[in-house]
């Protein structure tokens, strides 16, 4: 049974920034709420101290529960459908959108001939949010905020490390979970660092530099959005 709405914070048309599928056109639906940040100036502090994760400190995401459209599966589809024009690709994002995102939001935007693509920090099982591994979305990024032995995310297509909080050696056991695809006829693992924005963006940039050259299993992953200067 499907939930009776989901809190979406926006539904627009853009393209992907990051990783993979970087450039390829997409419609975001945006959920709200967060497990690890109230997206609130106040509680960046205190909701770092209280979860151990670094993310409220620097996170520039607007994902607050207020102002936010509580939709049926249909009416997400329908959104979605509205900005799409021919885009297929869909992402789901937020916040923390495994909070919400079900299977049968899943089916609905399947059914609609979207692919689906979720990020995700880690913090939801992949069996907790849709039941079965098929009922889930195509395509999973995973972004940890907490260290490895508090991901609980069984798989993903992309492992995505926001550095310089978080590192490659202290992430070792994760690389497991990440599904290989045929790339150049050899199966690949896409592993990222990708440097924090804000003030330490300098240094963050020269350290996922130097992390990928010292290790090419990992790739430098670049926020093209923000370098188009789209949303």
């Amino acid at each position: 049974m499907s939930r009776a709405h989901y809190l979406v914070r926006s539904i627009w048309r853009t393209v992907q920034g990051e990783g993979a599928w970087a450039g390829r056109p997409a419609v975001f639906v945006r959920f709200a709420a967060c497990n690890l940040w109230s997206g609130e100036e106040a509680d960046r502090r205190r909701d770092a101290d209280r979860h151990g994760a670094t993310c409220p400190l620097w996170c520039d995401t607007d994902f607050r529960a207020a102002g936010a459209a509580r939709l049926s599966a249909g009416e997400v589809v329908a959104q979605a459908l509205a900005v799409a024009g021919n885009v297929r690709f869909a992402v789901l994002t937020g916040g923390e959108p495994l909070l919400q995102a079900d299977a049968p939001l899943i089916a609905a935007l399947r059914d609609a001939g979207f692919f689906v693509a979720c990020e995700t920090n880690g913090t939801v099982t992949l069996a907790g949010a849709f039941g079965s591994a098929g009922a889930g979305p195509d395509w999973v990024v995973c972004s940890p905020k907490l260290p490895e032995d508090r991901i609980v995310l069984e798989a993903m297509d992309e492992l995505k490390l926001v550095v310089p909080d978080h590192r490659p050696e202290a992430s070792a056991g994760l690389l497991e979970r990440v599904r290989t695809h045929a790339l150049a006829g050899a199966d690949t693992r896409f592993l990222w660092v990708q440097p924090e924005d804000g003030p330490r963006a300098g240094a963050a940039t020269e350290l996922a530099v130097e992390l990928a050259l010292a290790d090419p299993r990992w790739r430098v992953s670049v926020q093209t959005h923000k370098v188009l200067g789209v949303e």
